[in-house]
This record gives C-alpha cells, sequence and structure tokens, in this order.
C-alpha cells in the first residue's frame, strides 16, 4: 500500500528546507533584451512599470546626446516608443537621464534629467518630449546654479521632488511645473540625501547625513525620524554590517501592498515596513546574499512593483523582481508533485 502523500506535509517540509524565507530575484529581462536592438542603448538607466508595462530608459557611455525609451508587457517582446531621433528635438548637449524615480503621469514618463537639470515629459503614445522645466527656472528660484540628484521622486499626480546639492535642499515641482523650495536647508539640516520617496503627504528621505529615515509632512511642514540608524542597523543581514552605526540609502517606494520598500547601502539589504509601525515590522526583504546568490548584484537602482510583486534595476545588468516566498513554496510543490507522479 502506497503512503498517503499530503501537501501540508510537504509545505511544512519545504519550509524547514528554507523555500519559505528564500527571495533570491528572479531575472524579468535583459539590458541587451530592453535595448531592442537599438545602437545607442546599451546602458539600461532604469525601469518605471505602469499599468503592467514596464518602460525602460536607456542610453548609452560614449556618444553624446542620445536617449531612447521601450516599453514590454511580457519582459520578452518589446517596442521602441521612443530614440535619440525624438531626443535631439530637445535640443540638449547631454544624454538623456532618467534616474531613480521617473513615473508614467497620464501617459508621459516625467523625470529630471540629471545631466542638464531640466525636466520633461515624453509622451509615450507619439514619442513627443517636451521641456517643461527648464534649469535657468531652477537656478532662479534657488538663486545658484542647480545640481539636481539622480535620486528625486514623482508622485501619482505628477508632484516631483528632488533634492539640490549646492543647496542642501529639497525642491517641489507641482504637477503644473510651478518650482519652489520644499524643505529648505535648514529644515534638511543634511549634506548628503541618497534617496527620497513619497507616502501621502510625507517625503520620506533617506538621510545619509545622520543615518536615518526621516519624514517631511507637506501639510505641517515638520520633520520627523522614522527610523533611527540603530533601528535599521539592528536588522542587517551580513554581521559585520549589523550595529556598525553606519547605514546607506538606494532608491525608496511606497509600493501598492502598503510597504515602504528602500535599499540600505550599507548591508546591501533590501528593506520594508508598514508605515503604522515602521520599527515594530522593519524586516528584510532580501539580504546582502541572497542579491548575490540570484543573478543580479546587491546594488538595486529604481524600485517598482512588477506582477504583483517588488521590483527592481539592477543599471547595465537588467530588471528583476522578488517573487513572494508562498510563490517559491509553491514552485518547489509542483516540481516535488511532478516527480512523484512520475515515479507514480
Amino acid at each position: 500500500m502506497k503512503a498517503r502523500f499530503t501537501c501540508t506535509a510537504l509545505i511544512g517540509s519545504l519550509a524547514l528546507a528554507g523555500w519559505a524565507s528564500a527571495a533570491v530575484p528572479s531575472l524579468v529581462f535583459t539590458e541587451a533584451q530592453a535595448g531592442n536592438g537599438v545602437a545607442e542603448a546599451t546602458f539600461l538607466e532604469t525601469v518605471a512599470v505602469s499599468g503592467g508595462v514596464a518602460y525602460s530608459f536607456l542610453r548609452d557611455t560614449t556618444t553624446a546626446d542620445v536617449g531612447t525609451i521601450t516599453s514590454t508587457a511580457d519582459g520578452v517582446s518589446f517596442t521602441t516608443v521612443f530614440d535619440t531621433t525624438d531626443w535631439a528635438t530637445t535640443g540638449s548637449a547631454n544624454d538623456m537621464a532618467a534616474g531613480n524615480g521617473v513615473a508614467i503621469v497620464g501617459g508621459n514618463a516625467r523625470f529630471v534629467s540629471f545631466f542638464d537639470n531640466n525636466v520633461y515629459e515624453v509622451n509615450l503614445g507619439t514619442g513627443a518630449v517636451t521641456e517643461v522645466v527648464s534649469k535657468a527656472t531652477i537656478d532662479g528660484v534657488l538663486g545658484v546654479s542647480a545640481n539636481l540628484s539622480a535620486s528625486f521622486e514623482v508622485g501619482s499626480d505628477g508632484t516631483i521632488y528632488s533634492y539640490d546639492s549646492p543647496t542642501d535642499s529639497i525642491i517641489q515641482i507641482t504637477p503644473g511645473n510651478v518650482v519652489s523650495v520644499e524643505v529648505s536647508t535648514g529644515d534638511l539640516a543634511a549634506t548628503s540625501i541618497g534617496g527620497i520617496g513619497i507616502d501621502g503627504d510625507t517625503i520620506l528621505i533617506g538621510d545619509n547625513t545622520s543615518d536615518s529615515l526621516r519624514g517631511w509632512n507637506t501639510v505641517t511642514n515638520t520633520m520627523s525620524t522614522i527610523l533611527t540608524e540603530a533601528q535599521i542597523d539592528a536588522v542587517a543581514s551580513t554581521a559585520g554590517d549589523a550595529n556598525d552605526g553606519t547605514v546607506g540609502f538606494g532608491d525608496i517606494f511606497k509600493a501598492p501592498d502598503g510597504l515602504v520598500y528602500f535599499y540600505e547601502s550599507d548591508g546591501d539589504d533590501l528593506l520594508s515596513y508598514d508605515p503604522t509601525d515602521p520599527a515594530g515590522t522593519l524586516q528584510v526583504v532580501v539580504s546582502e546574499a541572497e542579491f548575490t546568490a540570484g543573478p543580479s548584484d546587491d546594488t538595486p537602482g529604481q524600485l517598482a512593483w512588477w506582477d504583483g510583486n517588488i521590483a527592481y534595476t539592477n543599471g547595465s545588468d537588467g530588471f528583476y523582481v522578488v517573487p513572494e516566498p508562498t510563490s517559491l513554496v509553491l514552485l518547489g510543490l509542483g516540481g516535488l508533485l511532478i516527480a512523484r507522479r512520475r515515479r507514480g
């Protein structure tokens, strides 16, 4: 008589074997695939996702004045929606440099191009590009020559928040393209910002000066500390990085699942927390070891949401998704069921 087989027992075995906690990233598509055969599209800058479509922003590292955007809904078939001929209409002397923060708003890609400090919108249907805010306009507001960070954030309504290093302030650019200083030098009190995100009325600030995640309330104009250096350090996956007194920040992303995700660049971990209890829910989503065990390295760029899971761009490499642990359990379950059926 054959022994009875139960799914519950198998899932438990998989969990004990480490399936339930694994979070090794999975490749969605490579840099070469995203380039779609375009000669000047050899460097994958970032990927933004909207409506189940991933838009890749590419340039090269040898030729000036280039820029390409491709799209894919399945990670296999790509369409070029914007190329260097379109970018040339801006008259920019630099490559398109979308950085970490580009977003798709109303069918337009909206971003700060950090090479020339202008703000652009690209109509993804026609390929038409418009300079909606010039560096000269931003300079006029700041009173100095702007140098905007490659890490900025575009809200769902098109509002942009970007860190300017000469003034150590954060500017706001409204959907109507009005520029103002949102967080002044005195209020920011930092000289190195690693990432910016948006959570409702709060600008999330990865402060590399104080090694803490801070929040600026745009309604009350007050700053608060969301996570301290000690709290972040305490969850580091690598013993050498835990409680070493140093943390760093990459991109920060409020996801559709309600959690905030951010890359911690000292421990090389992808972390998440629930905004209702940041310290109590802070956890490692992908550890440094899991990054390096997978197909990418441990330096993710812009975070995104792909097929119901957190995803990220690995610059000049590809676009990756992090499967839920339960997905990995089911994948392993399916494989073992097939193997058992064949042994019959």
